[in-house]
């Protein structure tokens, strides 16, 4: 358990990965944010010991917020809602390798712009091959896609988020098979190179989907949240496939990601500054970091009225401030604002 674990009180908890970057940002071009100024600099902070010894890592901190032991099975589950959660899955998201000296960088389906038709007929050529491995693919949506498998497989891989825009050495399959899943993952490669569906999108000046990246394995399950994790949470606000899922597997109320976040047992989760962060695209994340302000603006009067007891903000990187009542109306507290934070750099 991690200190921002402990003693967490009811009301909204704001998962926002990338929140404070770093994105390359001057201080004048930031969104006006008075209610999340007001939860960097009144809020309490409740650090993790090790706080960004890691990186970023949304898979991870809900993953462990749930208590659930993998991704791949919750993620297809709201990605699939006819699938009927049995068997073992293994996430297998399509991706662009690029040469880049004598390494490879991957970038994810995020700017591959794959289409249901091209992730269909990408999934057919892949199944034929698969045919006699007992692996079947699956594509219930372009740019999420899952692989059955008859057995676990004895392996640790790493959540896509952590290597997107990396070179993956060091952040291959590791184990027992890992070995077997390598030697798999390169004929796949071979095969997705060749694909008639690569050579059009190449044609039409379209990066070529000619990797896989698996994570996640594990098999479906239903989920019964502890308190020290969830203090009475009983809704999601939320557009993230995973946490979509786990909260499903929880029995709470899923809702959209814009949905009101002012009503006590709250979790939300505001994963759009992380690609502005993984981008480096400056844009991208000021219009992210206004919306999850404009969506913080009902909680905030939500607390001020005592409706919720109070608000925490979750950076999924060992850092959280909780912000209550009481601690708002301590207005001779000064700290950097978030434009100031995210233009410098600097830690809390």
């Amino acid at each position: 358990m991690t200190v921002h674990d402990q003693g967490a009180k009811a009301g909204l908890r704001v998962l926002a990965p990338g929140l404070l970057g770093p994105v390359p940002l001057l201080s004048e071009q930031a969104p006006a944010t008075p209610v999340l100024d007001l939860l960097l600099k009144r809020g309490r902070p409740r650090h993790a010991p090790n706080a960004q010894v890691e990186p970023t890592c949304l898979t991870g901190r809900l993953l462990t917020l749930f208590g659930a032991a993998s991704s791949a099975p919750y993620a297809r589950a709201a990605d699939d809602p006819s699938w009927d959660r049995q068997g073992m899955v293994l996430q297998a998201d399509p991706v662009h390798l690029r040469p880049d000296r004598d390494q490879l960088r991957l970038f994810d389906a995020r700017h591959l712009g794959i289409s249901q038709a091209e992730a269909d007929a990408l999934v057919q050529e892949v199944n034929a091959h698969l045919v006699d491995d007992g692996l079947r693919l699956v594509a219930p949506v372009a740019s999420r896609w899952y692989l059955e498998l008859a057995e676990s497989p004895q392996i640790e891989t790493h959540p896509l988020e952590t290597v997107i825009g990396r070179h993956i050495d060091g952040f291959l399959p590791t184990g027992a098979d890992a070995g077997r899943w390598a030697a798999l993952m390169t004929e796949l490669q071979m095969l997705l190179f060749q694909s008639p569906v690569n050579q059009a999108r190449q044609e039409r000046g379209r990066p070529a989907v000619n990797a896989l990246w698996i994570s996640g394995v594990g098999h479906w399950q239903p989920l019964a949240l502890e308190p020290n994790r969830s203090p009475g949470w009983s809704r999601l606000c939320a557009d993230h496939a995973l946490a979509r899922g786990l909260a499903m597997a929880a029995g709470l109320e899923v809702l959209p990601a814009a949905a009101p976040a002012d009503q006590p047992g709250t979790l939300m989760v505001a994963d759009e500054m992380a690609d502005g962060m993984l981008d480096a695209d400056a844009g991208l994340w000021t219009a992210a970091a206004a919306r999850l302000e404009t969506r913080l603006e009902g909680a905030f009067s939500a607390l001020r009225t005592g409706q919720i007891v109070a608000i925490e903000l979750d950076l999924c990187d060992g850092r959280c401030w909780q912000l209550t009542r009481g601690r708002l109306r301590q207005f001779w507290r000064r700290s950097p604002s978030l434009a100031q934070r995210v233009a410098s750099q600097s830690l809390p």
